[in-house]
């Protein structure tokens, strides 16, 4: 795979060659992307840019996905420093243009027809009204487990297909040594397994119902009750050091084969490509339990700042140019692990679980079965999402918080404005 992708970048490196040589104009990218995996698909930008005769200014601000790199833009904005582009999941980018912070990508868009490539449904997150504010790069799948092969055989169990499954097959994977769940304590990886249960046990409708329109009876139900009531047996399967560890680590654990499982989206699989794994060979990707009728989907843009040097806007320019063009996509998201978000994007060279990955992405757009990430702030306003994430982690984190108690604290959370 990775001399697949050093080819693959060649390529790109090719189509953009023929281009003319200019004095070096530095743009300066502000982004959340500091695992092995996320630095090697933000490099095949960082690429694309150098052949186009730019230099790269690079700004990572890890942590909270995406968080702690919002806070310290506002306190750019505030400076009046702005970075030249930024990396954003969610309603971030129209909250941006709703400030006046960032550029219309109108004259652009209607240069080379870039809306009609993007799916409906990724259109509210890019667009303000009728104008297109943000590029899309790629689209993720949360609801996946990853797993290790070699765990599985030590244990002597199969890829799970209920959670019921999963939580029983923990014994013996604890009995054979190895961790039955990787994950951290972040708020919005817990999100990940509480929003990958509600889509099994409820099925996407009742998702789109309580986590979408937040619907008082939804939240209220037997359904979310049995949510709650499998998310602590879920919690049985993580190891004591959870605290204060990151998805990418967790990921590393599944890999080396200190645990079995993760349920993470489809990014973890690029660290898995990183450490040069094969699927299929190396490790296992699923649906999450009971979701292969769902698909959680995420998506990564780009917004570009203000900025008053015509240089530096042509800069811009050309950045979502490169972004926007099949070539890249399929570059960038090898690496990323995550799929093309372009339509029609050829996934001749993509493996097995991007494949799969592409097919239920459509399948799910006709079934309804399509619904929005709450754990990476694609599906309700920030405000509520944050008190919705605070009850799941703290429930998780305390077992004397009952089941009743969350579900009346929930309930209130989706009131949060």
């Amino acid at each position: 795979m990775k001399h697949l992708c050093s080819a693959l970048i060649a390529s790109a490196l090719a189509l953009t060659a023929a281009m003319p040589a200019r004095a070096e104009t530095r743009i300066e990218v502000l982004h959340h992307w500091v695992s092995e995996s996320e630095v090697a698909a933000l490099n095949t930008i960082r690429t694309a840019l150098a052949a186009r005769g730019y230099g790269w200014q690079d700004s990572a601000v890890g942590g909270m996905s995406g968080g702690n790199m919002q806070q310290a833009l506002r306190s750019r904005l505030a400076a009046g420093n702005p970075p030249g582009a930024m990396q954003f999941i969610g309603w971030e980018g129209i909250d941006w243009s709703a400030e006046g912070v960032i550029r219309n990508l109108d004259a652009l868009d209607k240069a080379n027809g870039w809306q009609a490539t993007i799916p409906p449904q990724v259109l509210p997150f890019v667009r303000n009204g009728d104008d297109l504010i943000a590029v899309p790069i790629n689209m993720h799948r949360q609801n996946w487990v990853w797993a290790n092969k070699a765990a599985f055989d030590k244990a002597g169990i199969q890829q799970p297909r209920t959670w019921a499954e999963l939580i029983a097959d923990g014994d013996k994977l604890k009995a054979a040594g190895i961790i039955p769940l990787a994950m951290g304590d972040e708020p919005w990886q817990i999100q990940v397994i509480f929003d990958a249960l509600v889509a099994d046990i409820g099925g996407p409708d009742f998702y789109r119902k309580a986590l979408v329109d937040l619907d008082p009876e939804a939240l209220s139900s037997d359904t979310m009750k049995q949510v709650f009531d499998t998310l602590r047996q879920v919690r049985g399967l993580v190891d004591d050091g959870f605290n204060g560890r990151d998805w990418a680590v967790a990921t590393g654990m599944v890999i080396d084969g200190q645990a079995a499982m993760q349920v993470m989206g489809d990014w973890a699989k690029g660290e898995f490509i990183a450490a040069n794994k094969a699927p299929g060979k190396d490790f296992q990707c699923a649906a999450a339990p009971g979701t292969a009728n769902a698909f959680t989907f995420n998506v990564d843009s780009f917004i570009l700042f203000k900025l008053k040097d015509a240089a530096a806007q042509k800069a811009q320019s050309d950045l979502a140019s490169s972004i926007m063009s099949p070539e890249f996509q399929e570059v960038f998201n090898l690496n990323k692990g995550s799929i093309p978000v372009r339509t029609g994007q050829k996934m001749d060279k993509f493996d097995d679980c991007a494949k799969l990955s592409s097919k239920d992405f459509a399948d799910t757009a006709k079934s309804g079965g399509l619904v929005p990430s709450v754990a990476h702030g694609m599906a309700i306003a920030p405000a509520t999402e944050g008190a919705i994430k605070d009850v799941v982690s703290q429930f998780w984190n305390d077992d004397k918080v009952s089941v009743a108690d969350a579900m009346k604290k929930i309930a209130a959370a989706a009131k949060t404005k």
